[in-house]
């Protein structure tokens, strides 16, 4: 196991606890060693959404899907970002980027839905 991958289990685990704080700041480390880690930048930008902290939630999530667009979660958490921004267009581009390059539409709606 990368040390990263130890910090992202640690965060998760923090993040369903409700520990904000102690979830960012193993994320952050993780994030510092290892920045073009997709699952440190979703897991980040959901944190950051779970504050109220949609801004810096939206740059993290798309930092996240650029590299894997088709990932449901990715997907899903930064649609649900720029809608709660109002930045709909925006949401609508993400999604027929994503399913363009291959999304799982089902998965899509699970992850939508768990959110």
């Amino acid at each position: 196991m990368t040390p990263s991958h130890a910090l992202l289990q640690r965060a998760r685990r923090c993040h369903e606890e409700g520990r904000f704080v102690a979830a960012a700041d193993f994320l952050l480390e993780a994030f510092r060693s290892d920045s073009n880690n997709p699952e440190v930048a979703c897991e980040l930008g959901k944190v950051l959404r779970a504050v109220g902290d949609l801004e810096g939630a939206v740059a993290y999530l798309k930092r996240a899907w650029h590299h894997q667009p088709t990932d449901a979660t990715t997907v899903a958490e930064l649609v649900l970002c720029l809608h709660d921004l109002d930045r709909g267009h925006e949401a609508v581009q993400v999604m027929l980027g994503s399913l363009e390059a291959g999304l799982n539409d089902t998965d899509f709606a699970l992850s939508l839905i768990r959110e």
